[in-house]
């Protein structure tokens, strides 16, 4: 009986870890630093409740159908909503790949928008730097996400990072440290 019951406790944690509340929108944000460029990349979730406030931001024409135009637009607008700064000078970040799952999969709370975007910074200076952003999109109906990932050059070392209590403002502290010789 216990074993039973310890099962379906843990089973319940297990689907509540993976779940989204239905009524937000999960902006889950990723950020990459390198010598010469940062990276972006986002997942969109939108719940059941507010898929439709979504879909009619993307589906302009309100044709029941997202176009590569319209998906081009929506993946833009996103990216026009986040402010990027690194050392404190705004980058500019643009998109370098999105897809989009079915209206389907969407109006079903299941479908994921995927964003990938880059800002070339030019060669980093060894010592420390700060990258900061901050996500305005869709904030009424948004929970966010944002986490730096390990990085991929060993002379990048992240060190602090910051958020506000939703996490639509966030810091990054890392170091660029010499390249061996």
């Amino acid at each position: 009986m216990r074993t039973g019951l310890l099962g379906c406790l843990l089973t319940l944690l297990v689907t509540d870890a993976f779940a989204h509340r239905l009524d937000e929108y999960l902006q889950a944000a990723r950020v990459s630093v390198f010598t010469n460029r940062v990276d972006f990349s986002m997942d969109l979730t939108p719940g059941v409740a507010v898929a439709d406030q979504v879909l009619a931001v993307i589906d302009k024409d309100r044709d029941g159908q997202v176009s590569h135009e319209e998906r081009s637009a929506y993946a833009q607008s996103v990216l026009k909503d986040i402010r990027a700064k690194l050392d404190e000078k705004v980058v500019a970040l643009s998109v370098a790949d999105a897809t989009f799952p079915t209206l389907h999969e969407i109006k079903g709370g299941v479908g994921v928008i995927h964003i990938k975007a880059t800002a070339p910074v030019g060669p980093l200076a060894a010592g420390r730097h700060a990258f900061s952003l901050t996500n305005g999109h869709l904030p009424a109906i948004s929970v966010y996400l944002v986490n730096a990932l390990v990085p991929k050059e060993r002379t990048v070392n992240i060190g602090k990072q910051t958020r506000d209590s939703l996490q639509k403002n966030y810091r990054l502290e890392f170091e660029v440290n010499p390249a061996p010789r």
